[in-house]
This record gives structure tokens, C-alpha cells and sequence, in this order.
């Protein structure tokens, strides 16, 4: 679901900002390899760190709701520091309400699942998406490069709120639908029983 939701919200905001993409002919599987254990490693570390350490123990003493409004904002705040954004407030306030959207998600499929591979599966799947496939973020170009980028102007008001929009409200709401579908079958499974 998470690779689905973020090769369409790359390949929506390519063509709202008129980038192009060719194939990077010199990569090789050991590229792929090497991008995939460091994207992997910062994952379980993301989740161990904020779901299954934080969340876990706030869950406990806080209950379910405080839980998830700390898990959540601990979450976007840390990523004001791993995008070295402080001291820039606009982008703070960016770097914050798409991570904290995606640290609320995570923190809701753990708290539904009571498990991590739902969180730890959704993060991967997005994070591999926009940083190996669409080679964004910091470890450098990947499978796909930019060949052309208009480079997006943020006073393009609607293309720049759509992107936000999309990042904090669209993976959020499939996540909490699957699990509200988990949680029907289940229903429905112990009823038949």
C-alpha cells in the first residue's frame, strides 16, 4: 500500500512540476543493495526508537490517545533534526506536519496491530519509494533521475497545498481503512466461530 500511495504521489507531483525521469543505465543491484540495508537500518531504528521504545512505554503510563500525540510529535520534531531544518521555520513547520502525519500513521497501524510490521512495512515501502526509486532525499541518485525539473516554485500555491495535502492526508486515511478492515475480519472471524 505504501509503495503504491508514495509512486503516485511522486509520479502526480513529476507531472505537476514537469519533471521527467530517465533510467540510471550505471546503476546495478549492488547499488540497490547498499541503498536498501541503509534505508532499512534507519527504518528499524525510526520504529524501534518511536513505537517500539517511546510509544510503547507512553502507551503504557499515558493511555492510547496521550500515547499517540507524543509518539506523533516527538516524531515530527526529530525530524527537524535529521533534515538539519532548525532555525528555518517554514520548513520546520513543513518537516513537521508531513512527518508528524506519517508518525501518526505508523503509531496508529502499531497501536491497531499491536505489532510492528505494519508501521515498519508502511515506512519502508514510502521511504524506498521517494529515495531509491525517485532518488530523493540524501543517499543520492538511484533508479530513476531527473532529467528535467521546472524547479517547483512554492508560491504555486495549489500545486504546493496539493503535495502537502497528499503527504499528510491520503496515506493516513488508507492506513486507517485497512485497519478498520482488519479489525471487521476479525470481528466477523470470531463471530462465525
Amino acid at each position: 500500500m505504501a509503495i503504491l500511495l508514495a509512486a503516485c504521489f511522486h509520479l502526480i507531483r513529476s507531472l505537476l512540476t514537469g519533471t521527467s525521469w530517465q533510467l540510471n543505465r550505471s546503476y546495478h543491484l549492488s547499488d540497490f543493495a547498499r541503498a536498501f540495508w541503509w534505508m532499512l537500518r534507519s527504518v528499524l531504528f525510526e520504529e524501534l526508537i518511536f513505537r517500539g521504545a517511546l510509544f510503547y512505554i507512553a502507551l503504557k503510563r499515558l493511555g492510547p490517545t496521550k500515547g499517540l500525540w507524543l509518539s506523533t510529535i516527538a516524531f515530527g520534531i526529530y525530524h527537524w533534526f535529521s533534515y538539519g531544518a532548525i532555525g528555518q521555520p517554514v520548513q520546520m513547520i513543513f518537516i513537521f506536519l508531513i512527518t508528524a502525519a506519517a508518525g501518526w500513521m505508523f503509531a496508529y497501524a502499531f497501536l491497531k496491530t499491536n505489532s510492528l510490521y505494519l508501521p515498519i512495512g508502511l515506512h519502508l515501502g514510502w521511504n524506498c519509494v521517494g529515495s531509491i526509486l525517485f532518488s530523493g532525499g540524501s543517499i543520492g541518485n538511484h533508479i530513476l533521475i531527473p532529467i528535467k525539473n521546472t524547479s517547483f516554485q512554492q508560491n504555486d500555491l495549489l500545486v504546493f497545498l496539493f503535495m502537502m495535502l497528499y503527504q499528510i492526508l491520503i496515506p493516513a486515511f488508507c492506513t486507517w481503512l485497512y485497519v478498520r478492515k482488519m479489525d471487521g475480519e476479525k470481528v466477523y472471524a470470531r463471530e462465525t466461530v
